[in-house]
Formats: structure tokens, C-alpha cells, sequence
């Protein structure tokens, strides 16, 4: 591969990964740019956080009630 070759896969690669960079990182559409802004990064973060806060809460749920209907002494 000539030169020119390297050339035009190297700006090829290169516009891909800034577009995607651009994508992730930037804001999303019908963005208000305030004290509430977030990135679709940020807030697919943040929305993974929410759920694992939420999955985690009923889990011990689950894991308190299992506890209080398995009490060794008590019969259910």
C-alpha cells in the first residue's frame, strides 16, 4: 500500500472514531444547554446507576422476607 493508500485509511479511521466520540460525548437532540445539561454518556450512566439502585433494592427485599419466612424456631 502506497502512501496515498495510508493516507486515505488514516482519515477514513480517523472521521469514524471522532464521529463516534462526537456522538457519545456530545449533546443529544432538542439539548437545552443549562445547569441541567448531560451527554448521552452522562445520562446512560446515570440511568444505569438508577436501575442497579433499584435491582439492588429489591433484591433485599427479597433477601428480608426470605430471611423472615426461613427464622430457624418459627414454623410458617
Amino acid at each position: 500500500m502506497g502512501k496515498a493508500e495510508n493516507l486515505a485509511v488514516g482519515l477514513l479511521i480517523g472521521a469514524a472514531l471522532g464521529a463516534a466520540v462526537a456522538y457519545l460525548f456530545g449533546p443529544s437532540h432538542n439539548t437545552t444547554f443549562d445547569a441541567n445539561y448531560q451527554s448521552r454518556w452522562e445520562r446512560a450512566l446515570a440511568e444505569g446507576k438508577k436501575a442497579e439502585l433499584e435491582h439492588k433494592a429489591e433484591l433485599e427485599q427479597k433477601l428480608t422476607e426470605a430471611k423472615r419466612r426461613h427464622t430457624p424456631g418459627q414454623v410458617s
